[in-house]
């Protein structure tokens, strides 16, 4: 072969670099194995959560109807049970004398194919899947290459292992984040919501009772709250389109939520950073941090009656610590009623993201206080 063992796994460990998408990890995986194992086709199959089927990932070959492969392959075919209990390869070192458990492809011989080899995938938590390399020409596969190509079955589906465990970790993430928004939505717009229908009983009263001196006001009341109720939900969806990505710093997203919240609400916001250089912290810290800063921004508009909000940055060891600090009325934190779910929601964020947050209030204002690690490097 024209590369050598050592370049063969450099060019495959490099196609397994992660990616949001792994079905291009895959493809690029398969492209790479053509390439340094010189075979002329190459498939990926990953077993389904039933153990009895494999089902298509990906594949290198111009010479096959794609169409062909799409089709489930069974574990009952040839020597896959076979495979699946002992973890071995499966060698075809000649298609025209096949061992007598073998199922030869008809397709694969009218291309002229004349050995292969599939290759398991294996992980700690078993095989996962299967690696096919087919070539033209007869291979007699020596006892090193057999280990070689189970040590790349390892590395594989060790591999194949983490993208899915990722995976996991990722749709649990999207759904703990879809149920704190709709927590967060609720508890801000709910009882602006309860308010209002209160109010319009009311009017309704003195619409019956010719009371329009209090029918006036009461009019009043409603349009000014559900304006205000408008605001909100405004505030919330832009809120939600804050960009957390990596390629605008903390500093410019904090001071974006804040010159938007000063210009709609007409409350004094202002912004100290004592960092010579932004804080570097993960996509998903980002995000944590910016809902909490917004929830707090809510709190302070709906609760606080606060003229002056100040919000400060700095560092602290291998975190960086932000204070949000109002000159509101301030509340007792310890008689917040249950239904009121800000403040849990904003710790369970922090501790999600392995920082911290803490609130001090009393008459002269509250101090919402967070701590979240900075990555290093």
């Amino acid at each position: 072969m024209k590369h050598c063992r050592y370049e063969t796994l450099l060019a495959l460990s490099k196609a397994m670099r992660w990616s949001a998408e792994p079905e291009m990890v895959y493809q690029g995986f398969v492209d790479v194995c053509v390439e340094y194992l010189e075979c002329d086709v190459a498939h990926l199959h990953l077993l389904e959560p039933d153990g009895k089927t494999f089902h298509h990932l990906a594949f290198h070959d111009g010479q096959v109807d794609p169409d062909y492969y799409m089709k489930p392959l069974t574990t009952s075919v040839g020597r896959m049970a076979w495979m699946m209990e002992t973890g071995d390869l499966i060698v075809m070192e000649d298609y025209a004398h096949p061992h007598a458990d073998d199922v030869i492809p008809e397709v694969a011989v009218e291309a002229g194919f004349r050995s292969a080899v599939s290759i398991p995938l294996c992980s700690s938590s078993g095989i996962l899947g299967m690696l096919s390399i087919v070539y033209k020409r007869d291979l007699p596969w020596q006892d090193d290459d057999r280990s070689y190509l189970l040590d790349i079955g390892s590395v594989l589906g060790t591999f194949i292992q983490r993208i899915q465990m990722q995976k996991k970790d990722l749709e649990f993430q999207v759904l703990r984040e879809r149920k704190q928004l709709s927590s967060e939505i609720h508890d801000n717009v709910s009882q602006m919501v309860s308010a209002l229908a209160i109010h319009a009983d009311i009017a309704q009263d003195c619409f019956e009772n010719d009371d329009h001196e209090m029918l006036g006001e009461k009019l009043k009341i409603i349009t000014d709250q559900a304006r205000q109720i408008t605001k909100v939900l405004r505030e919330e969806m832009l809120s939600l389109r804050t960009p957390i990505d990596s390629c605008e710093s903390v500093t410019d997203v904090l001071s974006d939520i804040l010159d938007r919240f000063n210009e709609q609400w007409d409350i004094n916001v202002t912004f100290e950073s004592a960092m010579d250089s932004p804080p570097k912290l993960s996509d998903y810290t980002r995000l944590q941090l910016v809902r909490i800063v917004n929830e707090s921004l809510q709190n302070i508009l709906r609760h606080a009656r606060a003229h002056n909000v100040n919000v400060r940055m700095m560092r602290r060891n291998s975190h960086v610590r932000i204070d949000i600090v109002d000159d509101g009325v301030g509340f007792d934190i310890e008689n917040v009623a249950p239904e009121r779910l800000g403040i849990r929601i904003m710790r369970e964020r922090a501790a999600a993201a392995d920082g911290r947050l803490s609130v001090v209030s009393g008459c002269d204002g509250t101090t919402v206080s967070l701590e979240f690690p900075v990555v290093r490097g």
